[in-house]
């Protein structure tokens, strides 16, 4: 590696989170921010390995639940989905990733670790039926696991732009079906 061409930036963007295959209910997109830096390490003139720190703030929603889905309750008549989840959770995430650039546009691809912070939960019945409950969510894994492609065009020598996608490979929920997708458009500052 050549140490002497190491670039440092620091990025900031928006991102949407959602559910992977939603067994209960159905998947709503949030809404997210994320902050951090990064450093290219030059491997030679078109590849380095990127690492970088972020803090990630994340929303996700698991929507019309039925009874039957949220208790294993007999199926009636009435039992139609009324029950809405809604999340918001806070990252420390740390993107190990191998990049590509030729030119101005560069592909990058890699894994995640992610550290939980901490995560809240809202739950709503839509009849009333059971208390709404708005508070701080238990039982999460702290460590998750991710897959990550994206692509970007570097703009001049300075400002960049990217777009990048995340596959959750940990259940955000310990012995729950919820895995998280995360989509992610942002834009770099190089300051060496």
């Amino acid at each position: 590696m050549n140490f002497a061409q190491n670039s440092y930036a620091v990025k900031i963007g928006a991102q949407t989170t959602g559910i992977n295959n939603a067994i209960k209910g159905d998947n709503q997109n949030g809404f997210g921010a994320y902050v951090g830096v990064s450093t290219d390490f030059k491997l030679d003139d078109k590849f380095s390995f990127q690492p970088e720190i972020l803090y990630s703030y994340q929303t996700f929603n698991n929507v019309n639940i039925n009874l039957h889905e949220l208790t294993g309750a007999p199926l009636y008549d009435n039992n139609y989905p009324r029950f809405d989840e809604n999340y918001k959770v806070h990252f420390i995430k740390l993107p190990l990733l191998l990049k590509y650039q030729p030119k101005k546009l560069y592909f990058e691809f890699g894994g995640e670790v992610g550290y939980n912070l901490s995560s809240k939960l809202k739950f709503e019945d839509h009849l009333n039926e059971y208390p709404t409950y708005s508070g701080k969510l238990d039982h999460v894994n702290k460590i998750q696991f991710a897959a990550l492609l994206g692509s970007g065009y570097q703009i001049d020598e300075k400002l960049g732009i990217g777009l990048r996608v995340g596959w959750g490979l940990t259940k955000f929920i310990e012995n729950y079906y919820i895995k998280n997708f995360n989509v992610s458009a942002g834009i770099s500052y190089k300051i060496k």
